[in-house]
């Protein structure tokens, strides 16, 4: 991957990064004046937090390991996949607990 593939992921970085503080800010700000908002959609926001954090940490992680070779690059993808399947799915990561018991 080249430059051009570096730049783009800088850009995209940026803007979840920046997102997801003001989403914080936001919840925070809805935590202290209370805005009225329905519980339902604040829950759901708390989720999609969690789910913004751990996508700025992957693509912050694959931005500098697009910069190391291929085969860091390969490994660093792996890894973060199985975090994302665990996340998503996570019977996967008791299934596997209990195969390795």
């Amino acid at each position: 991957m080249g430059y051009g593939s570096k730049k783009i992921l800088d850009i995209i970085t940026s803007l979840l990064a920046f997102l997801t503080v003001l989403l914080f800010a936001f919840l925070y700000a809805n935590a202290v004046f209370g805005f009225g908002l329905d519980a339902e959609l604040v829950s759901t926001l708390y989720i999609v937090r969690e789910y913004m954090v751990m996508a700025t940490v992957i693509l912050v992680g694959l931005e500098f390991a697009v910069t190391k070779g291929f085969l860091f690059l390969l490994i660093y993808c792996i890894i973060a996949a199985v975090v994302v399947i665990f996340s998503f799915f996570p019977e996967v990561s008791d299934q596997l607990v209990n195969l390795v018991k």
